[in-house]
């Protein structure tokens, strides 16, 4: 097969407007757009086909005049798709789709959950879709119409996003006040039985996001999402439209190999196992790869910024941590994928002296190697961080921030109705309160100890001067030395769980702050 190129190159881009499904409320994501912007588009900025791969280059441009909450992956746990790709009813458009608020047609399996990161107004996000060829059938609720072998001579694109606060309006429906469940309605006569025949009717969003603390416990950092403020997570509402909107890009006069497909794709990573050495080059830097979000850098300072913006290479030859990043690679991911190019990570592979292989990391979630072949990990690839040696002690202190943060949403979730919070028995509380029972233990457990601390259940205390009404800048929680059901004021607090020495506090308000010295730490609310 020729090769078809197209460098900066439009080829059809349109963009479908806000729809919403008959009788459904018009959400706050439904924003209108500010006078004298437009809407969300994808501009196609290179189209590359050989006869092994087919690579889509193009940018998403958030000029709507709001944020937007872009859908980054959809996946199922069966499966581990990302996106789906079919040929569509024509029999000529092979259909990419990332979206995940879409009415289900006949039988389907069990619904995936939607990945959403923030684009914020005015900025433009860059990725890829690298698919190996002849490109494989995957989808959730599409059904593939062409059996066997067939060419797509158009290429649709269509990715969903919301418009505006997307965890705002997430919040509003779950806080709201819900509605008794309609009753069954009766639908003839089993004739097995000659009982009646029930028809439930379909459970509103409320039901399908769970409550306010399922959801944040989901939204935590350090297991679904990397940071709350720019990541969220939600199960698919079963086709009950929240406001999902969609933009969509169209490629014509392609010829792209295409082949129905169920069964899962056999990837063929870089084999590892006769390295001695790893040499990563992260580009921009260190910072903007393993904390691009500017909420992840309160807890440093400046100069900590710029030391981390200064650093671009690792050198590695741990032969422990090499293996583990190599079964990591090896066992984990799904081939093909859309990659975003926010950030990479050359990582070049040696035997002894020898370089024998090479591959590009893409935002801490894909790897593309020398061949074109793209291999997605939907949990990432947390074994880079261990092998990254210079970012682990804001590593460690951005963890135990984000478990100050989880505390703080269970502690205000359970007590923030009430007049005071459970100063004496806190951590007790914490893990036998009914209402917070979807959180499994060892979640909780977990966010009890500092990882920076020694030995010991939990290395937190709580303000017992602090209050649900307190101000807002009062502190709530605070590290301490390794303890149980601490609570008390500054004289507790700690500076020694991490190093550089200082220690996190977290705010009556969910801030959280990094205190270095004695004098910060008596500028600090504490009644």
């Amino acid at each position: 097969m020729g090769r078809c190129k197209g460098a900066i190159l439009i080829l059809y881009v349109c963009v479908l407007l806000p729809t919403v499904g008959q009788g459904q409320p018009q959400h706050e994501s439904n924003l209108t757009t500010k006078k004298g912007v437009g809407t969300p588009t994808i501009t196609i900025t290179k189209t590359d086909l050989t006869d092994r791969t087919l690579r889509v280059s193009y940018e998403i441009h958030n000029s709507s005049g709001h944020d937007i909450w872009i859908c980054e992956d959809i996946s199922l746990t069966v499966r581990g798709y990302h996106f789906e790709a079919y040929m569509a009813e024509d029999r000529q458009t092979l259909l990419i789709r990332r979206r995940l608020d879409i009415e289900p047609s006949g039988s389907a399996p069990p619904p995936p959950r939607g990945r959403y990161v923030r684009l914020r107004e005015g900025k433009v996000r860059t990725e890829s879709l690298v698919l190996s060829l002849p490109v494989a059938s995957r989808f959730f609720w599409g059904f593939p119409t062409s059996e066997g072998k067939a060419y797509a001579k158009s290429l649709a694109l269509e990715i969903g996003y919301y418009l505006g606060d997307m965890p705002g309006m997430i919040r509003r429906i779950l806080t709201k006040p819900k509605e008794p469940p309609s009753p069954p309605v009766t639908h003839g006569i089993d004739p097995a039985t000659d009982g009646p025949i029930l028809y439930y009717p379909t459970p509103n969003v409320s039901d399908r996001l769970g409550n306010l603390l399922y959801f944040n416990w989901y939204n935590w950092p350090n297991g679904h999402v990397g940071h709350r403020d720019e990541e969220l997570v939600i199960p698919s509402t079963g086709g009950t439209n929240m406001g999902e909107q969609v933009v969509r890009a169209r490629i014509d006069g392609l010829a792209i190999p295409y082949k129905e497909k169920y069964d899962r794709p056999e990837i063929s990573p870089p084999d590892l196992s006769c390295c001695t050495r790893l040499e990563i080059r992260y580009r921009p830097s260190l910072l903007d790869y393993f904390f691009p979000y500017p909420s992840e850098r309160v807890v440093m300072s400046d100069q900590e910024v710029e030391h981390l913006r200064s650093l671009h290479a690792v050198v590695v030859d741990d032969q422990e941590c090499i293996s583990a990043f190599g079964r990591e690679i090896a066992e984990e991911g799904l081939i093909g994928g859309i990659v975003a190019e926010r950030s990479t990570a050359e990582v070049v592979c040696y035997r002894d002296r020898e370089r024998f292989t090479s591959f590009t990391v893409y935002d801490d979630r894909a790897i593309v190697t020398l061949d074109e072949q793209c291999i997605r990990y939907s949990m990432g690839l947390p074994s880079l961080r261990v092998l990254t040696l210079p970012i682990r002690p804001f590593q460690l202190r951005l963890e135990c921030a984000n478990n100050l943060k989880n505390l703080g949403s269970i502690l205000r979730f359970v007590y923030g109705s009430e007049r005071a919070y459970p100063a004496a028995k806190w951590c007790d509380a914490i893990l036998r309160d009914r209402r917070a029972r979807d959180i499994p233990t060892e979640y909780k457990m977990k966010y009890l100890k500092c990882p920076g601390a020694g030995e010991g259940k939990c290395a937190y205390a709580i303000n017992q001067a602090c209050r649900p009404s307190s101000p807002s800048n009062t502190v709530l929680l605070f590290e301490t030395e390794p303890g149980w059901n601490q609570h008390g004021g500054p004289e507790l607090f700690t500076f020694h769980n991490h190093d550089p020495k200082g220690g996190l506090v977290l705010l009556n308000d969910g801030t959280v702050k990094f205190i270095r010295t004695e004098e910060e730490l008596k500028q600090l609310r504490w009644k």
